[in-house]
């Protein structure tokens, strides 16, 4: 027994260990990755029922992600319920995906209703984070926000955990990227629904 969690206890300071030869995920304005990933470019504005038009990033947002391969893209469907797509990735840099929960809170949201829970996909479990930000500043101001990261093949909603996977496999020279995947929008939107529609797009 005493074997058995010292080396899951061995396990996680050799990650840890690892991890600090990366930088901290913490924003920098000396650098802006400017490779755009070529996936991201061909995700169709229309998709089902689903129609989409871009919206402009400034380039305080491109340095504080510390990336250009940022897709910002609002989705309408005939219901009029519409969706706003946002994706943040990069093979080079981990720190490219920060929790959405801090750019609201900095933006003086409050984070309500905070869960977690899964969507079947393809007959997969996908893991997925949802809570409701609320305008501090104007109650009535209320907003879903629905996300997951993606580290290669893997998906998964803990911050932590795409860090140390992305830095795991950039230490064993594994090709990889880390990826932000967030859909925000009205309360009660059909989150999910468009979900399922765009994930095999970024899978």
């Amino acid at each position: 027994m005493f074997r058995k969690w010292d080396k899951r206890f061995l396990t996680v300071l050799v990650l840890l260990g690892g991890l600090c030869f990366f930088p901290l995920a913490l924003p920098t304005s000396h650098s802006v990755d400017q490779v755009v990933d070529p996936r991201f470019t061909a995700i169709p504005f229309q998709i089902g029922d689903w129609a989409g038009q871009d919206t402009p990033v400034d380039e305080l947002t491109y340095q504080i992600l510390e990336t250009r391969n940022i897709l910002s893209r609002y989705y309408r469907n005939s219901k009029e319920e519409t969706v706003h797509l946002l994706l943040v990735g990069s093979s080079k840099d981990r720190r490219v995906a920060h929790p959405p929960e801090v750019c609201y809170t900095s933006s003086h949201y409050a984070i309500l209703e905070s869960k977690e829970g899964t969507l079947e996909i393809s007959g997969n479990q996908i893991p997925i984070k949802h809570f409701v930000a609320q305008d501090e500043r104007n109650p009535k101001d209320e907003q879903q926000v629905l996300y997951l990261y993606k580290v290669g093949k893997r998906f998964t909603t803990n911050y932590y955990t795409q860090q140390l996977q992305f830095a795991w496999d950039s230490l064993t020279r594994r090709e990889t990227q880390v990826l932000l995947i967030r859909l925000a929008g009205s309360r009660g939107g059909p989150f999910q629904e468009f979900l399922s529609q765009i994930l095999p797009y970024v899978s």
